[in-house]
């Protein structure tokens, strides 16, 4: 069956018009969260390129998966590049939280990571249990981070492997920041984050100094 319409813009008939196609190409944002994480997001979250990312991720239009998994490999590109020893870092997903993935039944990042054709450390970031289930939409930046606290654990056998985190959408930065908690206190090298977006506060805040105080 044909889409109704264009998950970006809603020209009709049509899964991804060219104009949106063309967006979802990426154009990458680089900046830092506090404690000096870089991060690389492949688009801004906003507009039809905020509409694409919620009709696959609130809606289930699957087939998307196309367009933005390649989107999100130009990030990890940019983030991922191959040490001394010519090789690239593994590759470590945020897991959803057990509210999101019992609601979807999938893992939106996971499902990008594996259409781009690449792997992430299976387990290698997990939600302990009790944590991490709560929504946090509504809150500010400073209840994010202090609801994400401890709430990540990484798989030990990570110590000393390089490292690169990968999520979809970045808003506040402390999912991140927990991501990067977690793996540090493993013993793994975290070389950076790789984003499907950035909201545009994190965006705009890229052009300036990149050090961020704080999804």
């Amino acid at each position: 069956m044909s889409p109704a319409d264009c998950a970006g813009c809603g020209a009709p008939d049509v899964e991804l018009c060219p104009a949106c196609r063309l967006l979802l190409r990426g154009d990458p944002v680089e900046l830092e969260v506090q404690g000096g994480l870089h991060v690389v997001a492949a688009l801004r979250y906003e507009a039809e390129a905020r509409e694409v990312v919620l009709a696959y991720k609130a809606r289930g239009r699957l087939r998307l998966d196309a367009a933005l998994s390649s989107a999100l490999a130009v990030a990890v590109g940019r983030v991922a590049p191959p040490g001394p020893d010519g090789r690239a870092p593994l590759l470590v997903a945020v897991p959803p939280s057990p509210a999101g993935r019992r609601r979807r039944g999938w893992d939106p990042v996971e499902r990008l990571v594996r259409r781009a054709g690449l792997a992430t450390v299976p387990g290698g970031l997990v939600v302990r249990p009790g944590r991490g289930g709560g929504a946090q939409k509504h809150l500010d930046r400073a209840a994010r981070q202090r609801a994400r606290v401890g709430c990540l654990r990484a798989d030990p056998c990570l110590a000393g492997v390089r490292v690169v985190v990968v999520d979809d959408v970045v808003t506040t930065g402390s999912t991140l920041q927990e991501a990067h908690r977690a793996l540090s206190e493993a013993g793994a090298s975290v070389v950076g984050a790789a984003c499907l977006a950035a909201t545009p506060l994190l965006a705009e805040a890229a052009r300036r100094p990149r050090h961020l105080n704080g999804r």
